[in-house]
């Protein structure tokens, strides 16, 4: 049986894996780069709110579903061949209610998606403080039940190392404070060179 172009094309998967701090762009600048590329989009909220309507937001229980969940939805998309940009909030000082640090699960999650053949692509958006307070209550984040509230958003910054990156191949740190999100996803295109 003749395989179609498009198979053959896509041999090997594309995982995109957008990650950072909360308010930094990262669904908006995976939402550009899934419609220019034709992927799927695999957010971060998407699964959270389908965890969250039946397991408490914040407790132990949605917060191990979730770091669970997560990587076999990713695993399952690989093995289905289908390229996909997933998004992920990043901390590099978070450790899990399982004890997890985010760098190791972040590493975890490449190494389980490589060892499946996929084409990984990591990128660490950062943004400065003041930047993060100004899109933290931005109305598109009400819409996904995102977090908007500046007090809360102040304390995260005092609390959480979103400066830091994790150790990932071909990592790309891209700090995207006065970039527009269109030129943030042209940047990782050309980066990666995805088509």
């Amino acid at each position: 049986m003749k395989k179609s172009k498009k198979s053959l094309k896509n041999k090997n998967p594309t995982a995109t894996f957008i990650y950072g701090s909360i308010a930094v762009g990262k669904l908006t600048i995976a939402k550009i780069l899934a419609k220019k590329l034709g992927y799927k989009l695999i957010h971060n909220h998407a699964l959270n709110d389908l965890i969250d309507e039946i397991f408490d937001y914040g407790t132990d229980a949605s917060s191990i579903m979730k770091e669970n969940l997560r990587p076999q939805l990713l695993e399952g998309a690989v093995k289905a061949n289908i390229n996909f940009i997933t998004t992920q909030t990043y901390s590099h000082n978070y450790i899990s209610p399982t004890g997890i640090t985010d760098p190791k699960y972040v590493q975890a999650l490449e190494k389980k998606l490589t060892k499946l053949d996929v084409i990984f692509y990591p990128v660490h958006l950062k943004a400065d403080k003041k930047e993060l307070l100004r899109r933290v209550n931005m109305s598109s984040r009400k819409a996904f039940k995102k977090l908007v509230s500046k007090k809360i958003m102040r304390r995260h910054l005092i609390n959480k190392d979103w400066k830091n990156s994790p150790r990932l191949k071909n990592n790309l740190i891209i700090d995207n404070t006065k970039l527009s999100p269109k030129k943030v996803s042209d940047m990782i295109i050309k980066h990666f060179k995805l088509k």
